[in-house]
């Protein structure tokens, strides 16, 4: 039987609060891990070993938080009494877990699709949980002082990097600049590698995550959570009591803000500046505000609709969107991605396969090879297409929509129950995070001696002390900073801090319209964290009924069977492939590092079939059979039929990557030097075939045209040869005309590389005359 009954604290039994607030510490420790671990929000498949740990470690801790939340609903089914507040996120949520059902079907690569689904799902789901454990409003603010105090630890690790890290990263790269580059995956003398030197030499702040802009967006939201607890303190400060909890709070605050500052992440700042306009404007004139918020809320819908307009025919007219170089470049992505839709307007092209099918759509001239448009409705559209940005819109602005038009009530579910210290309350959690931090990052981050034996101890307690302690130290400081002496009427009102989260969501979300830090991991973890604090306060202001389960045999057996299967189906189809597949690739590139080739070409066929969605395995097994065929003296042609094999297969798992039909174009040029007569001409006509295939995937590349251009001269087809020489040379030329505008006091760095711009020419000119009447 289902009944609904006003919100209680009492409807839950003394083992669901103890569950939930075991899961509550289980999410504090998972979104601290994920703040201080680099886990890049754009992972493709692959073969290097950086890039599998990294698929593994973010499927891990996805799989633990749809894990949590599934053990959640498990076990209340068969508790007393489930209880379940039903939000304004749920509808929205299944609407995009249809999106990704379909995206994912309609998916090029179907591993990237379920891995991206995954990862972005978890986060949402773990809201979702928050939203029924945060019953008490000491909850709510124990959440905000871990996020805040993960906004210390972050501003932290900027100012190491600002002040001392960077300049010992430089110095580093300049003694061992091959070392730098391997572990980066970059070859040496390439555009990547120019561009790798261009950033390093900027001296990019990001912390712990991947870009100085996704930090920044981290530390706008740790920022308003740490002003929330101050104008808190400051509303239930006692007449004449101490100003120094006021004074040590609001310097814990300053510390998250300086992190901010020194990321220098111009859209992060600029957003944050707003978002202090915001709620400067609430705290001057809130009741006017409150009393004329639907005139507002209409004249800011026109202004965002105005403006977005102007900027379309500004870009409409000028080729690009106002502003620096960034903005040019987004311009880019930006109108690519609008052609992206336009062919997939309905599914979209598949969670995670962005990277990919970009290179299709991407401008001839455009310097930058990207895997998110930096535009989060954009990213969202082409990815899951139109249902699945409503829905993911409805989770976000359908809670922000009720945050501005509730209605303050004079007391809350639990306003007359006695309130914890929060700094005691914190205490066992944060003894939880520090042990996990202290447990789990050293795993994750291990120390790199780069190769040298003879380490002493003094370096290496060095090295312990900066990479693992020093985060907990500053965590733990953090935490005193902002849980001060706090007095026993401050968990009176949330106001302030509902005003601020709102505030600070908005200046999020204006930042990711230019930007996809709302897509890593970390930052989108902390996110939808302060989502679930906006609902939960919610029902804090404004009780209302909830869902009460009375015991019902079948019924929790049917929803138990439900949870069990789907937490099956994470595992089995998300998590348990790619762990198995990516250890046995691993294992196989240390065996070939070892020359143990034939252990390499098993593990590698063995973790084809261990995870038979993704391409990586074969691909991976396909280069090594070509490694092998190019340093062997006798140059056994069987090498290249099993490496044809296997790109084929890799083909099959991922048809929209150029790569795979690029490495088939050389594997058939390959064989046809080794052939002869009719043999000869059939592999040089496959490998046209395939060369033109990679180029239908990635037009822009004037190498491939180069390759393809040589293919049609060895055929003798001089007319074929000549039109993609020229191609070749106009796609360098727009390249080095916008490179001249985006850096101009640079010296030109070419994409083709300069030999090869010059033989294009040079061919160009000489086959020209051939075809002259």
């Amino acid at each position: 039987m289902i009944k609904t009954q006003p919100n209680s604290d009492s409807s839950k039994s003394r083992g669901q609060a103890v569950l939930e607030y075991i899961l509550l510490a289980l999410c504090l420790c998972i979104i601290a891990l994920r703040t201080t671990v680099t886990e890049s929000p754009n992972v493709q498949s692959g073969s290097q070993p950086d890039s599998l740990s990294d698929i593994v470690y973010g499927l891990s801790i996805s799989s633990v938080l749809i894990l949590v939340f599934f053990c959640w609903f498990v076990c209340g089914c068969w508790s007393r009494r489930f209880s379940y507040r039903f939000g304004p996120i749920e509808f929205g949520l299944c609407l995009f877990a249809v999106a990704a059902v379909i995206a994912g079907f309609a998916a090029s690569d179907k591993r990237a699709a379920i891995t991206g689904s995954a990862t972005l799902l978890a986060p949402i789901l773990m809201a979702v949980l928050l939203v029924q454990i945060l019953d008490s409003k000491s909850k709510i603010k124990l959440l905000l002082v871990v996020i805040a105090a993960l906004g210390v630890v972050s501003a932290y690790q900027c100012s190491s990097q600002f002040f001392a890290g960077n300049k010992q990263l430089i110095e580093f790269y300049k003694e061992n600049p091959d070392e730098v580059l391997a572990r980066q995956n970059i070859t040496p003398n390439t555009l990547k590698h120019w561009q790798f030197e261009h950033r390093l030499h900027s001296k990019d702040v990001s912390g712990f995550f991947t870009t100085s802009n996704s930090a920044g967006s981290f530390a706008l939201l740790a920022s308003f959570a740490g002003i929330a607890l101050f104008l808190e303190k400051l509303k239930n400060r006692r007449p004449g009591s101490s100003l120094r909890p006021l004074i040590i709070c609001a310097v814990g605050t300053a510390v998250i803000i300086f992190g901010l500052v020194i990321t220098r992440s111009k859209g992060a700042i600029v957003a944050s500046l707003i978002t202090a306009v915001m709620f400067a404007l609430y705290l001057v004139s809130g009741n006017w505000l409150s009393a004329h918020k639907k005139p507002i809320l209409i004249a800011c819908l026109l202004l965002a609709l105005i403006g977005g307009a102007l900027v379309v025919q500004y870009g409409r007219a000028h080729g690009r969107l106002p502003g620096g170089s960034s903005m040019l470049v987004r311009s880019q992505y930006w109108h690519a991605s609008a052609r992206m839709c336009a062919d997939r307007p309905l599914t979209g092209i598949g969670p995670g396969n962005f990277a990919h099918a970009y290179l299709r759509y991407k401008p001839r001239a455009a310097v930058e090879e990207v895997a998110d448009p930096h535009n989060f409705p954009l990213s969202i559209l082409t990815q899951y297409g139109p249902l699945g940005l409503v829905g993911f819109l409805m989770m976000i602005f359908v809670p922000l929509w009720k945050a501005i038009f509730h209605r303050p009530v004079l007391s809350s579910t639990n306003a007359h129950q006695p309130q914890p210290n929060l700094r005691k309350f914190a205490i066992p959690f944060a003894v939880a995070i520090s042990a996990s931090l202290l447990l789990f990052r050293p795993v994750l981050i291990p120390i790199k001696t780069g190769g040298v034996v003879d380490v002493t101890i003094g370096v290496m307690t060095y090295a312990i002390f900066i990479l693992y302690i020093a985060p907990v130290v500053a965590f733990a400081v953090g935490l005193w900073l902002l849980t001060a002496n706090q007095d026993k009427n401050e968990h009176a009102g949330l106001r302030y801090t509902h005003a601020a989260l709102f505030c600070a969501v908005c200046g999020f979300l204006i930042h990711n319209l230019i930007d996809f830090a709302i897509f890593e991991p970390g930052v989108a973890t902390a996110f939808w964290a302060i989502m679930a604090c906006l609902v939960a306060m919610d029902y804090h202001q404004k009780p209302r009924p909830q869902i009460l389960r009375k015991p019902a045999p079948l019924v929790t057996i049917v929803m138990t069977a439900a949870g069990l299967i789907l937490i099956w189906a994470c595992f089995n189809y998300a998590l348990v492939p790619v762990v198995k597949s990516t250890t046995k690739i691993s294992q196989a590139n240390h065996a070939a590092l070892l020359g143990q080739f034939d252990r390499a070409h098993s593990l590698l066929a063995a973790a084809a079939r261990d995870d038979p969605l993704s391409p990586a395995a074969s691909s991976a097994n396909a280069e090594l059979h070509l490694h092998r065929f190019n340093v062997t003296p006798g140059k056994d042609r069987s090498l290249l039929d099993r490496a044809r094999e296997n790109i084929l297969e890799a083909i099959d798992r991922d048809k929209a990557y150029f790569r795979n039909f690029e490495r088939l174009a050389e594997v058939y040029a390959v064989l046809a030097e080794i052939s002869r007569g009719q043999e000869k001409t059939d592999w040089l006509n496959k490998a046209l075939q395939a060369a033109d295939q990679a180029i239908k995937r990635y037009p822009g590349s004037g190498r491939l045209h180069i390759k393809r251009a040589k293919i049609a001269e060895r055929l003798g087809k001089v007319d074929i040869a000549v039109d993609h020489y020229q191609e070749a040379i106009e796609i360098e030329q727009e390249y080095r005309d916008q490179f001249r505008q985006m850096y101009p006091e640079e010296e030109i760095f070419s994409r083709l590389g300069e030999e090869t711009y010059r033989f294009a020419i040079r061919k160009t000119r000489d086959l020209s005359k051939l075809t002259t009447p």
